[in-house]
């Protein structure tokens, strides 16, 4: 080692190789440093291989690290692009489900399944036609409380009796003789019976029809019992009899009050006249009209409709149609409960002449 020339050094890799070479020819350190060996020397040939190595090392570490990296940066492009193909595609996928959608919509469209019911405005006018109920319950109760007091003989007139009640009937008739058109309002019920809406709003009109209400169940009921006429049996016995006559001429006067409670005006006329004017509907509707026009007019919309209004139908929706079908289905329900309500009066009638056809048969009220 001691002749080496000074500028000529043996590489790191190479100076390790001659230390190692060195120390195992030597057998142990201190016959080594017996023999005189140059242990600054070695001790350079080590720094040097440990700077060597640890540049290598780091060069190795860095060339790891930069190779990992572009794997890495690789790997995410790679992953970018995918991500990217699949956005494409569910974009793809989405945009054709819109498209398709959008057909579907403009098809139906087309095809009027979304129009609205033309007639659903007018079913909203009649909702919103608040019905004058206060008006016509007050008439039905004064007409029916006039006719009650008239069977039980109430009436001033009916206690009078005789020529008085005669002469007062007859000066009644002539004072409403021209009431709906009649020349004899108290016996004609035409008056009554020609138009669903019966003129019955105005106190003349109110007082025919109380007086061909009572015409037709009691003309003339006997004048009533005094209290002294109820000491006696014979007096006794005539109340029962009259009593049972009276329930059976109000059960007369109800079925009656009944049907005409129907014809009374409580409903503004309004959406009723336009929905009439898409029909053949010819009855004069006057300002306020009766549930039974009101059915009558709603019943016409489907039953005669106008060329117009049959050619609308035509091409209404399969919506609307459902629509149209469940106004029918409530128009069905609501006649068949006036029909339900009608009858049950019908039946108190039909009793009350069942009980007529069997009476005098037997009594156990004579005096003994």
């Amino acid at each position: 080692m001691k002749h080496l020339h000074p500028r000529v050094r043996p590489s790191a890799a190479g100076a390790a190789v001659a230390a190692a070479m060195l120390c195992l020819s030597a057998g142990n350190a201190s016959a080594l440093f017996a023999k005189g060996c140059n242990c600054g020397a070695i001790s350079a040939f080590h720094s040097e291989s440990r700077a060597h190595t640890t540049r290598a090392t780091t060069a190795a570490a860095r060339e790891i690290v930069s190779a990992l990296q572009k794997q890495a940066q690789q790997n995410s492009r790679h992953l970018d692009r995918q991500v990217e193909a699949r956005k494409r595609i569910a974009d793809g996928e989405a945009q054709n489900a819109a498209l398709r959608l959008r057909d579907m919509f403009r098809a139906e469209a087309e095809g009027r399944s979304f129009d609205p019911n033309p007639d659903f405005c007018l079913l909203m006018d009649m909702s919103d036609a608040r019905p004058d109920g206060a008006s016509a319950a007050a008439t039905g109760r004064a007409i029916s409380n006039s006719v009650a007091k008239w069977n039980y003989g109430m009436q001033p007139t009916v206690k009078d009796g005789g020529v008085r009640l005669s002469a007062w009937l007859a000066r009644e008739r002539d004072e409403l003789r021209n009431i709906g058109g009649s020349e004899d309002a108290t016996t004609d019920w035409n008056w009554i019976l020609r138009d669903p809406t019966a003129p019955v709003l105005d106190s003349d009109a109110a007082r025919a029809a109380t007086r061909l209400i009572s015409n037709t169940v009691n003309p003339v009921p006997p004048q009533p019992l005094e209290e002294e006429d109820l000491l006696t049996p014979a007096g006794l016995s005539e109340a029962v009899w009259r009593r049972s006559t009276q329930a059976r001429n109000q059960a007369a006067a109800a079925a009656i009050e009944a049907a005409m409670q129907l014809r009374i005006p409580k409903l503004p006329s309004e959406p009723y006249r336009t929905i009439a004017s898409r029909t053949d509907y010819s009855r004069t509707i006057p300002e306020s009209v009766s549930e039974l026009q009101a059915l009558e007019i709603r019943v016409a919309s489907y039953f005669s409709p106008d060329t117009d209004a049959l050619v609308e139908r035509h091409t209404k929706s399969e919506r609307a149609l459902l629509q149209d079908l469940i106004d029918l289905q409530s128009i069905n329900a609501r006649m068949r409960y006036l029909d339900l309500e009608l009858a049950a009066r019908l039946a108190i009638a039909n009793a009350a002449m069942l009980g007529i056809m069997t009476d005098g048969i037997a009594s156990n009220l004579r005096p003994r």
